[in-house]
């Protein structure tokens, strides 16, 4: 019996092995598709804000194959631009206008920097979670300007 596996991507997010057994005669194998951890993506974000205010709301959408999560289901940190967390919020679905188990989910976010806080790159991170604790999360940079 001979044995061979092959790693497929599909769209870079997703990878899927592939193994195919053969007897010499009749070829046979199987798919094997790890499951899909949410994702979060940004339409329209800011890329920078003054220090002392906030940018215009933009909109986050999460999509979660596994359902959205009952409780602490989208974390938002914000880390400053020496690196270190300043902010760690946990939001339950109902915090953010979407259902328990939910597939997919919208809602609208902004950004601040509060007066005093240094001008630089900012880094804006949502984590999304679903129902068997699998996350998917996307970064955005804000500059502050002085």
């Amino acid at each position: 019996m001979q044995r061979a596996a092959l790693t497929l991507a599909a769209t870079g997010l997703l990878a899927t092995a592939l193994t195919a057994c053969s007897s010499g005669s009749s070829p046979g194998g199987s798919i094997l598709i790890p499951p899909q951890s949410p994702t979060v993506s940004f339409i329209n974000p800011p890329t920078s804000v003054r220090v002392g205010a906030s940018t215009p709301a933009f909109t986050v959408q999460v999509s979660v194959p596994g359902g959205a999560r009952s409780t602490q289901f989208v974390e938002l940190e914000t880390f400053n631009p020496l690196g270190a967390r300043v902010q760690r919020e946990a939001f339950s679905p109902q915090q953010v206008g979407c259902s328990p188990g939910a597939t997919f989910c919208s809602f609208n976010t902004d950004f601040r920097v509060a007066p005093g806080d240094p001008a630089g790159v900012w880094q804006f991170r949502i984590t999304a979670f679903d129902q068997q604790n699998r996350s998917g999360s996307q970064t955005l940079l804000i500059t502050a300007l002085p």
